[in-house]
C-alpha cells in the first residue's frame, strides 16, 4: 500500500483476519449490546472499503478501519433510545492465554463490564474511548461533538464510579 495507493481486497483481508476480533470487542464495549457491535464492524467494513480511495496512508489500515468501527459503533448508540442496551455478558479472549489468568482476565473483564453498565451513555463512551481505545479528550469531544471540558468531567465521573464500584478488585488482590 505504499506510495499512496488504495488498499486491495487482499489488504482488506489481512486486516481483517488480524484485528476483527478488537473491533468487535471496542464496539461491545461501547455499545453493550453484541448485535449492535457486529452491526457496527459490518458497517465500518463496509464504509471503509467503499471508500477505499480516501485512506491516506499515515496509519495502518487497520488502525483506520479500528477508527471507523468506533464511528460506526457511536453512531449506532446515538439512533438507540437510552436503557435499550442489553447487558455485556461476554468478552473475545485470547485463546494464547494460560487458563489460570485467562479465569482471572474473563473476571476482571466481567466486572468491567457490570461497573461499566452503571455508568451513563456519555460516561461509558468517553471512558472507553479515552482509557480503552486510547483516544485524545479532544479527538472524543470532536466525534461526539461536545466540548473538551464535557469529556473530561465525564471520564472524570467515571474514574471515580469505577474506583468505587470495583475496589473489592483491589482489595482482594491485596490479601
Amino acid at each position: 500500500m505504499a506510495g499512496g495507493k488504495a488498499p486491495t481486497q487482499a489488504d482488506f483481508h489481512e486486516a481483517i483476519s488480524a484485528r476483527s476480533d478488537r473491533w468487535y470487542s471496542a464496539c461491545l464495549k461501547i455499545t453493550r449490546n453484541p448485535d449492535l457491535a457486529a452491526d457496527a464492524v459490518q458497517d465500518a467494513l463496509l464504509n471503509a472499503w467503499n471508500k477505499r480511495h480516501q485512506f491516506a496512508g499515515s496509519s495502518r489500515l487497520a488502525t483506520w478501519i479500528h477508527r471507523i468501527a468506533i464511528n460506526a459503533a457511536l453512531a449506532l448508540i446515538r439512533r438507540q433510545r437510552p436503557g435499550m442496551f442489553e447487558a455485556l455478558d461476554t468478552d473475545i479472549e485470547d485463546a494464547s492465554a494460560q487458563p489460570g489468568r485467562l479465569l482471572e482476565e474473563h473476571e476482571l473483564e466481567s466486572e468491567l463490564a457490570r461497573s461499566l453498565a452503571q455508568l451513563t451513555d456519555l460516561e461509558r463512551v468517553c471512558f472507553v474511548l479515552k482509557h480503552l481505545e486510547q483516544w485524545r479528550a479532544r479527538e472524543i469531544a470532536e466525534t461526539l461533538d461536545t466540548s473538551e471540558g464535557r469529556v473530561r468531567q465525564a471520564v472524570f465521573r467515571a474514574v471515580g464510579k469505577l474506583r468505587v464500584q470495583m475496589r473489592h478488585l483491589k482489595d482482594r488482590h491485596h490479601e
